[in-house]
């Protein structure tokens, strides 16, 4: 008897549940895989919600306020639109943000307080609405990539410092409500090439645009008193500057360092003149001032008082000069870094010669003084009291070797600096003072003596 059943193979059997067992063992391996994957996607998930929490948060609470003061920007947009019914930035307010291109400040806004927008050295724009009467001390100090701004009319007062170290700055235009320009107000500004003061300033503050190397001419109003200390220091392209009539005083190292100046009017109101106020001017070949000048005179090297008694500057171009008879002081700074004066001739009338004179005459070797002089002498390199007890001032050119004369008891300040050709300094018994910076910038030297 036939029949169609035929027993299971064994090896058929065996090669199924090999499969299922495979297949059974990728799923689970799948399965974990895929339990990994999302564990991974909410841990990411648990730190990034928070920071995109904390972005919108941002977005709509950027700004602190204190009624309608804006008290800190709390941001990090690349365009800021200040929001309106603002009247005040407070200090600080925007300090240090460093993604922050673009500002516009808005109709009633009226103090831009200090330092408000300090640090923000990726700002190229800033729209400052016509309401705004203050921009506080250092308001914009180091923007290093603001290019241009336009002060508005209703502005009085230019802060300390507020534009400081603006680098990138081209051009300003001073509107006429501004009475004031604050000390340092444009310090540091080295590419600003143009400025415009309207009249109504009257006061130049201190430092006011020192170290703006490139600005090539400026015009200083009528109506300005003052041009404070340094207030055009380092200002080393600028060729010709107008003062007015109403300028009364001219401040320490107004004009030091501007290298290219070659034509300044010095008007009959100016009453005080301060020390180093035209030091480093190379290019000024003679004083501008008229011989009916109530308070100053010149021979052509000189600035004197009208009186003759007070040796004020010497030319810093002069390559030898007789000081006149009847100077009794020669002033703070006088002869400072008068590089091509070879020859110097002190007169008896001489009472008084004050610190830093001669610095930086490198090219001055020997005194020229009478041996009757009745307050100074000399030993050629040295320039001493009568008694030789105090060694006032080396020649700023001297060479090699030297030994101050016995006798000397007291070093006077900065007595040998600057003098960058000296390599060796004996210094004598009794000397129980060596004054500050005596020997400062003496870079040849490499010895000096100092007794027991």
């Amino acid at each position: 008897m036939s029949s169609d059943f035929q027993a299971p193979n064994e090896n058929t059997t065996t090669n199924h549940s090999e499969a299922q067992i495979a297949e059974t063992a990728e799923a689970k391996s799948a399965g974990k895989n895929r339990g990994k994957y999302k564990l991974l996607l909410w841990l990411n998930l648990l730190w990034v919600i928070p920071l995109v929490v904390f972005a919108i948060f941002k977005c709509f609470f950027s700004f602190e306020m204190e009624g309608t003061v804006l008290v800190k920007y709390r941001g990090f947009a690349a365009k800021v639109v200040i929001p309106e019914g603002v009247t005040e930035i407070e200090f600080d307010a925007f300090w240090d943000c460093r993604s922050l291109k673009s500002v516009v400040i808005p109709e009633g806004v009226t103090v831009i307080g200090g330092s408000a927008f300090h640090g923000c050295s990726s700002l190229t724009s800033v729209v400052i609405p016509d309401s705004v009467t203050v921009i506080g001390g250092g308001a914009f100090s180091d923007c290093h990539s603001l290019t241009s701004v336009v002060i508005p009319k209703g502005v009085t007062v230019i802060g300390d410092y507020a534009f400081h170290g603006c680098i990138s700055l081209t051009s300003v235009v001073i509107p006429k409500g501004v009475t004031t320009i604050g000390d340092g107000a444009f310090d540091g500004c080295s590419s600003l090439t143009s400025v415009v003061i309207s009249e109504g300033v009257t006061v130049i503050g201190n430092w006011a645009f020192d170290g703006c190397s490139s600005l090539t001419s400026v015009e200083i109003p009528k109506g300005v008193t003052k041009i404070g200390r340094s207030a055009f220091n380092g200002c080393s392209s600028l060729t010709s500057v107008m003062i007015p009539e109403s300028v009364t005083k001219i401040g320490v190292g107004a004009f030091e360092g501007c290298s290219s100046l070659t034509s300044v009017v010095i008007p009959e109101s100016v009453k005080e003149i301060g020390s180093s106020a035209f030091v480093g001017c190379t290019a000024l070949k003679e004083w501008p001032i008229s011989s009916t000048h109530p308070y100053f005179k010149s021979d052509g090297v000189g600035l004197l008082t009208k009186d003759g008694e007070n040796l004020i500057a010497c030319l810093p171009s002069a390559k030898e000069y007789r000081i006149p008879k009847g100077v009794k002081k020669i002033g703070k700074h006088a002869f400072r870094d008068c590089s091509s004066l070879t020859s110097v001739a002190i007169p008896d009338s001489v009472e008084t010669i004050e610190g830093s004179t001669f610095k930086g005459c490198t090219s001055l070797k020997e005194w020229s003084i009478s041996s009757t002089h009745p307050c100074f002498k000399s030993d050629g390199v040295g320039l001493l009291t009568k008694d030789g007890k105090e060694f006032l001032v080396a020649c700023p050119g001297a060479e090699g070797e030297y030994q101050i004369p016995k006798g000397v008891t007291k070093i006077g300040i900065g007595a040998f600096s600057g003098c960058r050709s000296l390599t060796s300094v004996a210094i004598p018994e009794g000397v129980t003072v060596i004054g500050d910076a005596a020997f400062a910038d003496c870079s040849s030297l490499t010895s000096v003596v100092i007794p027991k």
